[in-house]
């Protein structure tokens, strides 16, 4: 008879978009050993929130499987694409995917795991990664913008991400959406900078963290530093480090903090 093995305790991180879905697992404390990325179907699809369960839940337990290894979950956080109440776990609001409001990400995926699970504003949650491991690791005061899809921002101060009422901190209304494909033109450039450098000189923050296409980093980067050096000098304008996988990183950091608090507000 084969000796029974005990299935290995792991950290799930999940961070969607309104088009894909990244996951990763590790052990406490260590790298990533499973990435996987994979594309979500289009609207209207996973508009019920039984599909979408299946869909991310179905996701969560092929990876356990990685390698046919034994593997249990001690703390899972869901990044999502709009505004969270993290004490009820749902998203609250989508503006990319409108039929997602009101979807109870926490309540969906319990059906599927039984395991602590945290659901957070995916741009926090891009801050949360940065500051651990990326490029706001030693400011206690910054911003991270994200120009990719939808744009959005979030704000740490006094080492504290701000979350805001109801969950909805860092949304950028009328702001501009970028083509990635598309260069970024002068006027838009200019439109940028002035919310983004108005936006600096209100929180006087040590970074701005910049997540874009490279081509936008490049035309953006400079024209909003020097913006900056005239309204409010001190700030550095700085690429973000981690990427597009800045959220999924500070998903793991929230999956951390739930398993050992059990299913509370990360």
């Amino acid at each position: 008879m084969e000796p029974v093995t005990e299935p290995k305790s792991v950290l799930v991180a999940v961070d969607f978009t309104t088009d894909e879905v990244r996951l990763a697992m590790s052990f406490f404390d260590g790298e990533p050993m499973v990435r996987e990325t994979y594309p979500l179907p289009p609207s209207p699809a996973l508009a019920d929130e039984n599909a979408w369960s299946w869909e991310i839940g179905g996701r969560i337990s092929s990876m356990f499987a990685h390698e046919g290894e034994k593997r249990s979950a001690v703390g899972i956080a869901v990044a999502c694409p709009g505004d969270v109440d993290e004490a009820t776990g749902k998203m609250t609001r989508c503006p990319g995917r409108p039929e997602w409001d009101g979807l109870a990400v926490v309540d969906a995926l319990r059906r599927h795991i039984d395991a602590p699970i945290v659901a957070l504003n995916r741009t926090h949650a891009a801050l949360r990664g940065e500051s651990e491991h990326g490029a706001a690791e030693d400011a206690p005061d910054a911003i991270y913008v994200s120009l990719r899809g939808t744009p959005a921002a979030a704000v740490k101060t006094s080492s504290r991400i701000v979350k805001g009422a109801r969950g909805g901190a860092g949304t950028l209304p009328d702001f501009p959406v970028l083509d990635a494909d598309e260069p970024v033109n002068d006027e838009t450039i200019e439109e940028v900078v002035g919310l983004l450098s108005d936006l600096a000189a209100f929180l006087d923050p040590a970074v701005v963290i910049l997540d874009a296409a490279e081509a936008h980093l490049a035309a953006l980067g400079p024209a909003l530093q020097r913006a900056i050096d005239v309204v409010a000098p001190g700030p550095q304008v700085v690429p973000g480090a981690l990427g597009e996988n800045a959220a999924l990183v500070g998903a793991l950091g929230a999956a951390s903090i739930v398993a050992y608090e059990g299913e509370r507000s990360a």
